[in-house]
């Protein structure tokens, strides 16, 4: 099921560079239609940029082990728990990087960042060496690419696991940006910018797809338009505090999303 957004919020504040503008479209060759042909979300695409896991590949990285990891290293390092509450696995190695500063122990505070950047990498290549493309995702890819639009992925993961989840999967991307290329991450605008960048592409002309509240709130803070994928244990109303511009369960229905079947 696909839900359609009207109340979307003007582009942000967030500055980015502009681009050349594709004029390409992209065409499914499928005999039978997948669903409706709608209205795109734009007449000019500049990029798409896509998430990576459980939006593209499943790698059943066991998150809430990254996340008990980094929570041992914050209490060791002094904080307590209830100074944790909230706070999603990076935000906690950021908490715990900013407590020991404000002590006045940066030596310490780099040790935890490179110790939980080791670990969290760790746990990911555990897991990426068993990549399962999702349904449709390497077709959707190469289909938008095939017609000159460039794809983005960004990702919150270490780059050595996912260029392995790429490499599994064989999906092509013509810009990655991991963990390791910018300060600040999702739900923070700033690697969706980087990837804009790198892509020479206006975010007013630009989509951004991922399978996580976060993501939809990093391309919109960017500028972007969005769509959320909707995995299959997630509830109907999953995106409705954010409203994308779009939500799918089935990544197929993007291109209608993006462009004209038809044109």
């Amino acid at each position: 099921m696909a839900k359609l957004y009207t109340n979307t919020p003007a582009c942000c504040k967030f500055p980015c560079t502009g681009a050349p503008r594709l004029q390409n479209r992209l065409t499914l060759s499928t005999p039978q239609p997948i669903i409706k042909p709608m209205k795109p979300l734009l007449s000019t695409v500049d990029s798409v940029l896509f998430d990576l896991d459980g939006t593209l590949v499943e790698t059943n990285i066991d998150f809430p082990l990254m996340k008990r990891e980094m929570f041992r290293l914050a209490v060791d390092a002094g904080m307590s728990a209830d100074d944790l509450a909230g706070l999603d696995i990076l935000g906690v190695v950021d908490s715990a990087a900013r407590f020991l500063t404000d002590a006045r122990k940066p030596a310490d505070a780099a040790r935890l960042r490179e110790e939980a950047m080791r670990i969290l990498e760790e746990i990911e290549l555990r897991h990426a060496g068993e990549t399962r493309e999702i349904p449709f995702a390497k077709e959707l890819v190469s289909r938008i690419r095939e017609r000159g639009i460039p794809i983005g992925i960004v990702t919150r993961n270490c780059r050595p696991a996912s260029e392995l989840s790429l490499r599994i999967a064989d999906i092509q991307a013509d810009v990655l940006i991991c963990r390791e290329d910018s300060d600040n991450h999702k739900p923070h605008p700033e690697p969706v910018l980087l990837a804009l960048s790198r892509l020479h592409a206006d975010p007013r002309n630009s989509v951004m797809v991922g399978d996580h509240i976060m993501d939809v709130q990093c391309g919109k803070a960017a500028g972007t338009k969005t769509i959320g994928f909707l995995r299959p244990d997630r509830a109907d109303d999953f995106f409705d505090d954010v409203a994308p511009d779009f939500v799918t369960r089935d990544l197929r229905e993007v291109l209608d999303a993006i462009i004209h079947r038809d044109s």
